[in-house]
């Protein structure tokens, strides 16, 4: 009677592990999908030949979960800001053009800041030439590096207790808020 249980359970174990390993292989493929997109039987390919732009500027959104406030900011492509206790740097950004299904792409890499470098904790600011001779001199615990999808916010994602930024679009620089004197003349 013991052994007849036990093989019971035995093949209920084998059915629960064939069953969760089917359901993995079609969530893989529903990833795979949602990243290189699906043409009617055929092979997946790298995003069905989309081209993307490079801008010079990224709209991050970032939650501050205890306080629950999310807040919006631009950044420009190597000038660094601190966010809360987190330094946040942008290397690249790329667009997909208005005509093609919307996505933006980011590379960033976001670090602890250091104690000198937190000064308020709602806002995000830019370091000033000082913060940012000193910082190149330290090592920094690094939360985050790589590629962040506005589209798939979940995909790549920073994993911190307190924060969460996110990558909402990449732009152009306004050349008019670069040099405001050349607009004036």
């Amino acid at each position: 009677m013991i052994r007849v249980a036990l093989l019971g359970v035995c093949g209920l174990g084998l059915a629960a592990f064939a069953i969760a390993q089917n359901e993995t292989e079609s969530e893989s493929t529903d990833l795979e999908t949602l990243l290189f997109g699906e043409d009617e039987g055929e092979d997946l390919t790298p995003t069905q030949n989309r081209t993307y732009r490079q801008h010079d500027t990224v709209t991050l959104r970032a939650l501050d979960k205890i306080t629950g406030r999310s807040t919006d900011f631009d950044m420009i492509v190597g000038e660094p800001k601190v966010y809360g206790s987190l330094r946040v740097d942008l290397d690249t950004c790329f667009q997909t053009p208005p005509e093609e299904p919307p996505e933006s792409a980011a590379f960033l890499r976001i670090t602890s800041a250091t104690s000198k470098q937190v000064q308020t904790m709602a806002e995000p600011r830019d370091l000033t030439p000082e913060e940012l001779e000193e910082s190149e001199s330290e090592d920094a615990d690094i939360r985050f590096s790589g590629w962040m999808f506005a589209s798939s916010p979940g995909l790549s994602a920073l994993e911190h207790p307190v924060y969460d930024i996110w990558v909402i679009a990449c732009s152009a620089v306004d050349p008019s808020v670069l040099n405001p004197a050349a607009a004036n003349e």
